[in-house]
């Protein structure tokens, strides 16, 4: 049974009462909803403008998550830009959190032997598979999101008093990843042609084709790894562990740019990088015939009342297909991170950093699968193309 909320109607949650309700001045408590009752919420707020149902969308939170095929299918019925970004935000929230039931299969828990040899089949793939990939080239679209605290914020010129606004786009970058020798670095080259916008600060992201893959298997196995459940996918069903790494066996590093520790002697900001070790755990999400991980996600460890509470990744992977062949790559990714950015006036240093935190959230999206390298085809003399 769905739990019961104020804004209910004939007993189905709508959107009616959160709509041409005024933007609010402070962050107020998201009204907490099911997958279901968002569908149902949609539905009957169809034909709504764009602007109204995106104001409504802000106003809710997920308590399951939405996934990208169900995301696909609300947003083809919104009526346009605003809505559809406000859904993705909501979406991309509730990505760290568990499926709707009735995406969960209730087939029976595996036993040791079995649980075992999927774990083997795991660090086959990603000591071999994923090791075989080839050089490769792919685009990889950011879109960058940030919320804005309510806060008096103190600067050089005085205090100035901000108003809260909810996660809402700041900035877009797309550039041209290549894999190559197992390594993954931006190629600059490349990317000098594409259509970058606005650039996306704060937060950035990396390291989707392998290095996390990696890292967290490895620590995984010197932590704990534990089976979570079986999962309804559209091709198919796949397997779910949970896995947790203690900070002391931990190799994932949080890194947020930047911290203001006050003025140098020009009278520039003394911006550091805020990097620290943490332990983390989160879960893996494979296909149990071969182990091939079609979804990870990683929630570090962070002390709730540090400069940067909570910081999390969720990659999908899904087949592309690369020079006439089949592999699975990474298709999209969620990034989150929450810090503490308001100071004392005057008091620049980690520890004075306090308030309410700031979210940012990047969305990435991998697209264009192609080779790294150039094709050459030699012709024989027989072959020559008629002359004209």
């Amino acid at each position: 049974m769905h739990r019961c909320f104020p804004a209910l109607l004939s007993g189905v949650f709508t959107l009616a009462a959160f709509i041409g309700a005024p933007s609010p001045l402070k962050a107020a408590a998201p009204e907490k909803v099911t997958v279901d009752q968002l569908e149902q919420a949609l539905s009957v707020a169809h034909g709504k403008a764009d602007a109204e149902m995106a104001q409504a969308l802000v106003s809710l939170e997920l308590t399951e998550r939405l996934s990208a095929a169900r995301l696909a299918h609300l947003k083809a019925d919104l009526p346009g830009e605003r809505s559809q970004q406000a859904l993705a935000i909501l979406a991309d929230q509730s990505a760290f959190l568990p499926p709707p039931d009735d995406e969960i299969v209730a087939d029976p828990t595996p036993d040791s032997a079995a649980t075992r040899q999927m774990l083997v089949q795991i660090v086959n793939y990603v000591n071999t598979t994923v090791r075989q990939l080839p050089n490769l080239m792919a685009i990889r679209e950011t879109s960058g999101f940030e919320d804005r605290p309510q806060e008096d914020r103190v600067d050089r010129t005085g205090t100035l008093s901000l108003s809260y606004l909810p996660l809402h786009l700041v900035g877009q970058s797309s550039v041209a990843v290549t894999y190559r020798d197992r390594k993954e670095v931006v190629d600059e080259s490349a990317t000098k042609g594409l259509k970058k916008g606005t650039p996306v600060g704060g937060l950035v992201t990396s390291g989707e084709f392998g290095p996390i893959l990696t890292t967290v298997l490895a620590d995984a196995l010197k932590g704990t790894i534990s089976w979570a459940r079986w999962e309804q996918r559209e091709n198919g069903k796949i397997a779910v562990f949970r896995y947790a790494v203690p900070d002391q066996k931990s190799n994932y590093y949080v890194k947020f740019c930047c911290i203001m520790n006050g003025f140098r002697s020009d009278q520039t900001p003394d911006l550091q990088l805020f990097n620290e070790r943490a332990g983390y755990h989160g879960e893996i999400a494979f296909d149990p015939a071969d182990g091939s991980i079609q979804r990870i996600t990683l929630e570090a460890e962070m002390p709730p009342t540090g400069m940067v509470p909570h910081s999390g990744i969720v990659i999908e992977y899904s087949s592309v297909e690369i020079g006439g062949k089949n592999y699975t790559c990474p298709a999209r990714g969620v990034s989150l991170l929450q810090a503490h950015t308001a100071v004392p006036q005057g008091a620049f240093s980690r520890a004075n950093y306090q308030g309410t935190p700031k979210t940012y959230l990047n969305e990435v999206e991998f697209s264009q699968y192609r080779r790294f390298g150039s094709e050459t085809r030699i012709l024989s003399g027989d072959n020559d193309p008629p002359a004209k």
